[in-house]
């Protein structure tokens, strides 16, 4: 006796079949694309890059034994990290400097965010000093944005790094509707 599948002697699928799910996915992959915010995923990106060089920095003072200080220069959109080989605060010939650069359409501006509430400090800092036991020399905050942000005079897409200064450890806030909210 001969069985038969339900389908008959179907093997696949016919073209227009597969044409209709080409068509259904691109239609939702066209209502999702757009929601997407890919500055926003490069902000959290750098504001993570940023963190690691503090940290870095922070590990590198404690093994070299010698003061490390990072210069954030808003102008220019970037880290300065200086090897203080003979901790006189001092760039000199012989010591390491590694720079590092933010991505496109990022920058070092707090814009119209308010600053982190109480109990965190509220200068920003343009100077960091990593000393030889892993502290910081201050207390202080990094801000960080995208231009759209800024050029929109907006708050939406802030974010902060908060140095304390014992540990030396640098926390990453973003910015919400209702407010800071802390992320590590």
């Amino acid at each position: 006796m001969e069985r038969r599948s339900l389908l008959g002697n179907r093997r696949g699928y016919s073209l227009g079949e597969l044409l209709w799910v080409i068509v259904i996915l691109s239609i939702i992959a066209g209502l999702a694309l757009p929601r997407l915010d890919w500055l926003r995923y490069r902000l959290n990106a750098e504001t993570r890059n940023v963190s690691l060089q503090l940290s870095y920095a922070q590990r590198l003072a404690v093994s070299l034994q010698h003061n490390v200080q990072v210069t954030i220069d808003h102008g220019n959109r970037r880290l300065v990290v200086d090897e203080d080989a003979n901790n006189d605060g001092v760039f000199s010939v012989g010591e390491r400097r590694r720079i590092v650069q933010l991505d496109d359409g990022i920058n070092f501006e707090q814009v119209t965010a308010p600053s982190l509430p109480a109990p965190s400090p509220t200068n920003e800092l343009t100077l960091i000093v990593f000393r030889r036991d892993g502290s910081a020399d201050q207390n202080g905050v990094i801000y960080m944005n995208t231009n759209r942000a800024v050029n929109r005079n907006s708050a939406t897409d802030a974010r902060a790094l908060e140095i304390v200064r014992a540990t030396g450890r640098a926390y990453q806030y973003k910015y919400t509707s209702v407010g800071w909210l802390k992320e590590n």
